[in-house]
């Protein structure tokens, strides 16, 4: 057992007029009464960010999240893996419960205030400056070269890509606090959305949400509620699709998935569900196939039988996923570890999976070059 989740809170993912320190502040709140807790009892804690600095100008933000518990003062970190930043700051704060129990993780993102271009601009810094920026190459770009290689070499399709987005979506229907949760899709919909980047469509990427995340953990459970983080990994490949071989596949979620269930003591095929990065539609099938929930080239069968629905064998993306319920890019990894903490207590409401034991994130920064992967389990 690596540590216990005792508490999770989070804001509502979507556009909002809040500044960082306010949505940060709500996440932790929510978080502290959730778990039991006073801030005071907190020992350590760590902020997942991306773009403050760009964004917000606004950098040194674990100092900017102290002011929100004057007077009680305790080591804090801030980390930043691109997209990831979320599940690699979980797993270094399970690294530190040796030192400090219990931990405080929040992820914390706003990415309403700079004018389209400039954002996006900002958010392809995730990429390489030389290989990919300078050629203009943006993300929707990127992962539109992934699906192509994907339908080239396994047949998949863009109704494929459509079953992902109309279940996600039907799934943050859901969710109050899904991005997306006040809008029905439906199949004419994606049919007249905007190419973006061919075969990616306008309902094929997820949209960029303003919000919070945050998780109280420790070593010792405290109370039933507590829940069991059984595996944790992080691997890091190369930062651009040019200097891979392959693109069907992120060896870095691959590795950080086998060494998660390892440490787990499970396989894939005793999950009973996952969130993953589904930033685009292709991304959630590529996910789906470096879990081992499908064997590669088979993940869209898997999706287009409804396994991967709620009432499936194998539900991925309850919450919606960040196609659906938001990507806040610094708290999508501490956001999706929430939903598995809800759904394996039984408190999910209308999108509850039944009776779940195991559940697994999937948290991936830039087009796969880091990956983080949290197993967490209910206790026997």
């Amino acid at each position: 057992m690596l540590g216990y989740v005792l508490g999770v809170g989070k804001t509502r993912f979507g556009p909002s007029s809040h500044a960082m320190p306010r949505l940060a502040h709500e996440a932790i709140w929510a978080a502290l009464a959730d778990s039991g807790l006073a801030i005071t009892d907190i020992k350590a804690f760590v902020v997942a960010n991306f773009l403050g600095g760009p964004n917000e100008s606004q950098l040194h933000l674990n100092s900017v999240v102290a002011g929100l518990f004057p007077g009680h003062r305790i080591p804090g970190w801030r980390v930043e893996a691109a997209c990831a930043s979320g599940g690699v700051a979980l797993h270094q704060a399970l690294a530190m419960l040796g030192t400090y129990d219990p931990v405080l993780v929040v992820g914390v993102e706003r990415l309403s205030g700079p004018p389209g271009g400039v954002l996006t601009h900002n958010i392809g810094m995730a990429g390489d400056v030389g290989l990919d920026q300078a050629a203009g190459l943006t993300f929707p770009a990127s992962y539109a070269l992934v699906a192509q290689r994907h339908m080239e070499r396994y047949g998949t399709t863009t109704a494929d890509f459509d079953a992902v987005s109309l279940k996600n979506h039907h799934n943050a229907r859901m969710n109050p606090l899904a991005h997306f949760h006040h809008k029905t899709v439906t199949q004419a919909d994606i049919d007249a959305g905007p190419t973006v980047a061919a075969p990616l469509r306008l309902f094929d990427c997820c949209p960029v949400s303003d919000g919070a995340a945050a998780a109280v953990i420790s070593a010792c459970p405290r109370g039933v509620r507590s829940i069991a983080v059984l595996g944790s990994a992080v691997s890091t490949d190369v930062i651009s699709l040019a200097q891979r071989a392959e693109h069907t596949t992120f060896p870095a979620a691959s590795d950080a998935a086998a060494e998660a269930y390892r440490q787990a003591g499970v396989g894939p095929g005793e999950v009973d569900m996952a969130e993953v990065h589904d930033c685009f539609t292709i991304a959630e099938l590529v996910a789906i196939e470096d879990l081992g929930l499908a064997k590669p080239g088979e993940a869209a069968a898997l999706t287009q039988s409804g396994a991967t629905a709620l009432g499936g064998s194998i539900p991925v993306n309850a919450s919606g996923g960040l196609k659906a319920g938001g990507h806040a890019i610094g708290a999508t990894g501490v956001g999706q570890v929430y939903e598995l903490v809800r759904q394996l207590r039984g408190e999910a409401g209308e999108r509850q999976v039944a009776s779940p034991r195991i559940g697994v994130s999937h948290n991936v920064g830039g087009v796969g070059g880091t990956c983080a992967v949290h197993i967490l389990g209910r206790r026997s």
